[in-house]
Formats: C-alpha cells, structure tokens, sequence
C-alpha cells in the first residue's frame, strides 16, 4: 500500500546515475503529466523478495 503524498511507485535499475538522470528527464519532457518526483537510492538490499509467479495466482 502507498499512502501520503505518493500517488505511484516506480522501481529502476540503471547502470548509472547519469543514466537514470537521463530516464527521468525523458519522463518529464514527454508530457505525461508527471510534476514532480522523489528519488530513493538503494545502497544495499535490506530484504530479499521475488515477485508472486503468475501461475501461482491460476491456482487459487
């Protein structure tokens, strides 16, 4: 769940910060609505999860 003042989650892995800079900017200019957005950079991962397989979801 995302409360507060975020309305989306975005999760990126870039080779660089200068290419991630990049990505984003190309967001910005290309006129989706995006305002304004926040930054978190992972160092390290603190917690190891993989996503649900989708025919996990088939057998309920």
């Amino acid at each position: 769940a995302i409360g507060g003042r975020v309305d989306y989650l975005m999760r990126v892995a870039s080779r660089s910060m200068a290419a991630y800079q990049d990505f984003m900017e190309g967001l910005l200019q290309a006129g989706l609505g995006i305002d304004q957005y926040y930054s978190l950079v992972v160092t390290k991962p603190v917690k190891s999860n993989s996503p649900i397989p989708l025919s996990a979801l088939r057998q309920r």
